[in-house]
């Protein structure tokens, strides 16, 4: 979706203007003719929200309910304005009576509720074709969406990636997804099962070792503030294509979703795409672990114990908690190979999180109160909210093996899944400022929103670029 500005409307598009409740509308009396016909013609009629009316041949007046009175409310009048125009012909939205704050949030929403994943539907079951490719608000208001646009297309890009099905998504298939990113000047480095082996990532090949596709270690490097001598901020994300569970195997009833389990990855990926795109000057790296959790004769078995990248030994008790074991290689690379000021990774990595926090909130774990803070303020801005969830030595005890350094879930009855996760995690962290957030119960929605259609949702991509341009920037 093209997303343009102009202070006339062109004469040979029509026009949309939009009407509140209270009977104002999105522009002023110095829009004549268009003020005067639409105020004559809605004078004795109310428009539910969403509602089109033909005003003449050149004019279309739109229902808007009521004004919201936050920016994520316009968010949402955007997106509502896109659902209904996007599949009809090009018009010109007249906004002059819009403030320009509110205004930005109404594209914002619009813009960001402007894709789908339709790759697969073909002429034997059609989608309603998408008419409106460009969207042009009329305004007096000075305004650069450009910005905003590099986060919305990111945003877009993870969806993509997060719902596509996982015999078309394999690890190999993402990496080459993410050595396109090379094109925006990201340094793409792809450790290989070769490398892996080398460098003794016994967590993450024991998860792989069942798949027919191999496993791989990617970092995503944007050196926007080369000259810096600042220490980088790393993410990592956990990328799992499919996950059957391994030997420990999922019940059938929603295995499909499954994959999108590598959406901590698709996430990483965007934001380092956003900061790319924007040029933004900082230093970011981002550390995705790939890899197809599958049982086979090959596939790693309740009760192995494999050694990490880090040199501590897992006992495997469940193969289906694999998310942590990637993850602990991904972090002991990030952290020892990039020396980064903070990590956060990002992960679908618990069921035990839904039950706790159920769609609303996903969880923050952190080392540092400040980073936990700072995440939560980012996540109130753009709507991707986050709840604050514990650190203690009694979830970190609980992850000691009485045949290996640790292992990778507590023992029956502990309970706390979504903690002792987070504590297996932070083995592997040292002294490095960290936060760890569980989105495995935010990540994908089960019906249309005003600003995300059904699917993944690619939550965590506005708040991790929010949170990097407003603190770390």
């Amino acid at each position: 979706m093209l997303i343009t500005y102009a202070s006339h409307p062109d004469p040979l598009c029509p026009v949309l203007v939009g009407l509140f409740e209270d009977k104002s509308m999105t522009i002023t009396e110095k829009e004549t003719p268009y003020f005067e016909a639409c105020r004559a013609f809605a004078k004795d009629r109310d428009l539910e929200e969403g509602m089109l009316i033909q005003v003449s041949e050149s004019i279309v007046l739109m229902g808007m309910g009521k004004k919201p009175n936050t920016t994520e409310g316009w968010k949402k009048k955007g997106g509502k304005l896109c659902q209904k125009i996007w599949t009809r012909k090009p018009f010109n939205i007249l906004m002059h009576a819009m403030d320009k704050q509110d205004l930005r949030a109404l594209v914002y929403g619009a813009h960001l509720r402007a894709w789908r994943f339709d790759a697969y539907r073909t002429a034997a079951r059609p989608m309603p074709p998408i008419l409106c490719t460009e969207m042009t608000f009329v305004t007096h208001e000075t305004l650069d969406h450009r910005p905003d646009a590099a986060i919305i297309e990111s945003v877009h890009w993870a969806r993509q990636l997060v719902n596509e099905p996982a015999n078309h998504l394999t690890p190999p298939v993402f990496v080459q997804r993410l050595e396109e990113l090379s094109a925006l000047g990201i340094t793409v480095e792809v450790l290989s099962t070769k490398e892996l082996e080398k460098e003794g990532h016994g967590a993450l090949l024991g998860v792989g070792q069942g798949s027919l596709h191999p496993p791989y270690l990617v970092a995503l490097k944007w050196l926007g503030d080369a000259a810096s001598k600042e220490a980088p901020l790393a993410l990592v994300g956990k990328g799992v294509t499919f996950d059957s569970g391994g030997y420990s195997i999922k019940p059938a009833s929603g295995m499909e979703d499954m994959k999108m389990d590598m959406t901590g990855a698709a996430v990483v990926g965007a934001v380092v795409k956003a900061m790319a795109t924007r040029k933004e000057k900082v230093n970011v790296i981002g550390v995705v672990a790939l890899v197809e959790n599958m049982v086979s004769d090959r596939a790693q078995r309740p009760g192995d114990i494999v050694t990490s990248a880090s040199g501590q030994t897992i006992e495997v008790l469940n193969t289906d908690a694999e998310g942590r074991l990637i993850l602990a290689d991904a972090l002991h690379y990030a952290k020892t190979r990039f020396k980064p000021r903070m990590m956060v990774d990002i992960a679908t990595l618990t069921g035990a999180i839904r039950v706790a926090l159920g769609p609303v909130y996903a969880a923050v774990f952190s080392n540092q109160p400040e980073i936990t803070e700072e995440l939560i303020k980012a996540g109130k801005d753009v709507s991707e909210l986050l709840w604050p969830m514990p650190l203690h030595p009694r979830y970190d005890e609980s992850m000691n093996s009485d045949h290996a350094d640790l292992k990778n879930i507590a023992s029956p009855g502990f309970g706390g899944g979504s903690c002792t996760a987070a504590a297996f995690l932070h083995r592997f962290v040292g002294d490095t400022p960290w936060a760890h957030l569980d989105i495995a119960n935010v990540d994908h929605l089960d019906r249309d929103t005003e600003c995300c259609p059904k699917g993944g949702s690619a939550f965590g991509v506005q708040l991790l670029c929010r949170w990097i341009l407003e603190s770390l920037a």
